[in-house]
């Protein structure tokens, strides 16, 4: 039988079939504590399958898929942590991302096995994906994900802001773990917030905050932002983290009821994904597919959607910047005018 040549290479669909296997071995990895080992000091693989009760064969390929994702370093016969693995797969690191990545294998699990039916019969009920987000190991996920330099940029550009000293009381719409307001409230002893999100988070996210000893100063309120609104010139600061994905279609309604519950020069504070941020294609456009399989809109809000919205709603005095490593996240400010 006489077949065609081939004119197209196979190795980018192989490859990326390859890359569920080195994502398994990443996670396998933090598991068996590989990271915490090699943080102590370097190891060859026959050093480290005897601290570890392994297999030394395996072991030594598994150590060289983590070279090839940069999570290692093996320049001679030892292996070693890359910089990215030290701040982010060592368990002692205070930018551990363990229960992140955990959280993010088990979003994609979850679509993986009910993907076809999800596509012909529409997306998860979005009260169930809701109330997932109370669940602790979600909530760590959630906290530790936000550590990749958006807690730290955003809490850093708000705590500049020549009103901050003056804030006085704040609203964490969403707030979810509560550690965006936990920062701001360290940076302004005379701040108060309170955390507004749904019934499934509020418990956890009390304890949470009550834990850090913000109990005398942060509040966790029952809220659902398609149906409540916020109490009438309440708040010097609003911030919506990661929250308006669900609401784009209504942001207009949404700034209305926002600026109503703003006193005269305070601030509305949008921090959330865009397209023009510094996540790379593939982590964007993967991540839109399972958040529309997840049964929201979308994962991402354009600068300019927001900025016309705020316009619209009489806001005035916007600034913005993007926050994290990749500078993947849009921090947007807008003023309550008073006039």
């Amino acid at each position: 039988m006489s077949f065609p040549n081939p004119k197209a290479s196979l190795a980018p669909i192989e490859n990326t079939l390859m890359e569920a296997v080195s994502a398994h071995a990443i996670l396998d990895s933090i598991e068996l504590g590989i990271f915490d080992h090699l943080n102590e000091a370097p190891l060859t693989a026959h050093g480290l399958a005897e601290k570890l009760g392994l297999k030394e064969k395996p072991l030594e390929a598994l150590l060289d898929v983590l070279v090839t994702k940069k999570l290692l370093e093996h320049p001679g016969t030892e292996y070693a942590n890359s910089l990215m693995a030290q701040e982010y797969m060592v368990s002692s690191s205070p930018l551990f991302q363990g229960a992140a990545m955990t959280m993010q294998a088990r979003f994609n699990e979850t679509m993986r096995q009910g993907f076809r039916n999800i596509l012909k019969e529409g997306s998860l009920k979005r009260n169930e994906v809701d109330e997932n987000w109370g669940e602790y190991e979600t909530m760590l996920g959630t906290y530790q994900h936000a550590l990749n330099g958006q807690i730290q940029g955003t809490t850093a550009y708000l705590a500049a802001l020549p009103e901050f000293p003056s804030f006085r009381s704040m609203a964490d719409v969403g707030g979810n773990h509560g550690q965006y307001s936990m920062e701001l409230l360290e940076r302004n002893p005379d701040l108060k917030s309170t955390l507004y999100d749904f019934p499934a988070v509020v418990s956890a996210a009390s304890q949470r905050c009550k834990d850090r000893g913000f109990a005398d100063r942060l509040t966790c309120t029952e809220f659902d932002l398609r149906a409540d609104a916020l109490p009438r010139d309440s708040y010097d600061l609003i911030f919506f983290s990661h929250i308006l994905y669900g609401c784009k279609d209504d942001l207009h309604s949404i700034f209305t009821m926002a600026k109503n519950a703003l006193k005269t020069g305070g601030c509305l504070v949008s921090q959330h994904f865009a397209p023009e941020g510094g996540a790379s294609e593939l982590y964007k456009t993967n991540v839109e597919l399972l958040t529309r399989l997840l049964g929201y809109d979308t994962h991402f809000i354009a600068r300019a959607e927001l900025e016309d919205a705020l316009l619209k709603t009489g806001f005035g005095q916007m600034e913005h910047t993007f926050t994290g490593v990749d500078g993947q996240s849009l921090l947007l400010i807008a003023r309550k005018s008073s006039t």
